[in-house]
Formats: C-alpha cells, structure tokens, sequence
C-alpha cells in the first residue's frame, strides 16, 4: 500500500487519480465493517457500495490537521452511512404503534409547551398524554431522523468542522480512539458536560433519553453539548 500521507496531499491538490487510489486501497475498511452487518436482511454487495460512498467521503474531507490516523476518521464515517441506509431504506422498519406513540407525544409535547411557555420534560409529556416515560422516548427515538456524529458544528465561511474532527472518533465499539486522548478531552470539560458528553457518544444515548436521565429539558441538553464541544475546540490544537 502506499503512503496515505503523500496521497493524502494530492487528493487536497485536486488529484482524481489519487483520490480514486486512497479509495481502492482503503476499500479493505468497507469490507471489514460490512461483516459487522451480517444477518440484517440487506445484500452485502448493497452494503459495500453504500459504505464506500462513505470512504469516499472520508477521503475527500480527511485533512491531517485533524491529528488521527485516517482510518481512525474514516472508519466511524463508513459504519454511519450503512448505519442510515439501514435505518431509512434497509430492513429496519418502524412500527405502527411506536409512530403512533410518538405523535401522540408530540402533540403532548407541543401543548405543553404552549402552556407553560417553555420545552417540557419527558416525565411531564409522559403524564400529559398517558404513555410510559420508557415507551415514550423509545417512541422518539424510533421516529426521530438519525442523528450523526458527522454533523457540522463549526463553519467559518472557509472549513467546515464536523463533530468528528473535535472529538477525534465516534464509537467506542469501533476501537479506534485513543484512551489518552479521550481521557484527555474529558478533562476539560464541566462535571456536567461531561457526563453529556459520555452519555450522548460513548453509551449511545439521545438528546431525549438524556434529558429524562437528567431531569431537565431536551433544550437544556442541546446547549450544554454544544458548550462541551466549543470547549473541546477551542482548547485543542
């Protein structure tokens, strides 16, 4: 295989060829994730196209100043594509009674907050429209869009800055971040935002199910994660 590095700085000079490179030599990531994948009712060969389109991605946003290794960027990137192929067009499907459940709550939710003029907590909707806190979150989380780790949480205009490059890797069960690097990260952060922060990326939890968790609004923990990573930003180098 070659240096990634070298073919790392003609895909950000605009080469095709090695850009079409790192992606053939890399490919060995695809196939190694899509066996993660067996047994989900979709064809291998569909879940190999959609993960390259992921290393592809990879490939064309991988900048060196993020300091990991590229398959350490690359590899949470790929297991998210399939991870949303599955969720939307693959065999995972929603049931009938989860969706219901979730608009129920959610006109609870919006009724709520008309009337007392502020996001409610889970416990509260909960008792608005008599569904099990447990359920109802499940409801939301089966209903909600997937959220990603791939998400921009920084833009100057210039470069985009996704949740990933902050935080040097995405999942735990991927066994690509560094543990003194993490503990590192988590040392700058509040008692509070940390725990968000170990919640929302390391135990996979939702911004709903955290807030339930915590006793405190949807809303309430949007702001704290977005605080811990504007922290994590602007004390990296």
């Amino acid at each position: 295989m070659r240096d990634n590095a070298a073919l790392i700085e003609r895909v950000r000079e605009g080469d095709k060829q090695a850009e079409n490179i790192m992606v053939e030599e890399n490919m060995g990531l695809v196939y190694s994730i899509v066996k993660r994948f067996a047994n989900r009712g979709c064809d291998a060969e569909d879940l190999v196209q959609i993960g390259a389109i992921g290393l592809i991605k990879a490939v064309k946003k991988f900048d060196p100043e993020f300091n990991v290794q590229f398959s350490t960027y690359a590899v949470p990137m790929i297991t998210g594509e399939i991870k949303r192929f599955l969720r939307d067009d693959g065999a995972v499907k929603i049931s009938r009674t989860l969706k219901e459940n979730a608009m129920k709550g959610r006109r609870s939710e919006e009724a709520l907050r008309k009337k007392l003029n502020r996001q409610p907590t889970i416990k509260e909707i909960s008792q608005e429209c008599g569904i099990e806190p447990e359920n109802l979150i499940e409801a939301f989380e089966a209903a909600a869009p997937p959220e990603s780790i791939y998400e921009s949480v920084y833009d100057n205009g210039e470069k985009e800055i996704n949740l990933i490059d902050t935080i040097a890797g995405g999942e735990i069960e991927e066994s690509v971040i560094n543990k003194v690097m993490v503990d590192n990260i988590l040392k700058l952060l509040k008692p509070r935002e940390r725990e968000v922060i170990l919640l929302r990326y390391f135990r996979g939890k939702t911004q709903t199910e955290i807030a339930a968790v915590m006793g405190v609004s949807q809303v309430q923990i949007s702001r704290i994660e977005k605080k811990a990573v504007e922290r994590i930003r602007s004390q990296m180098p």
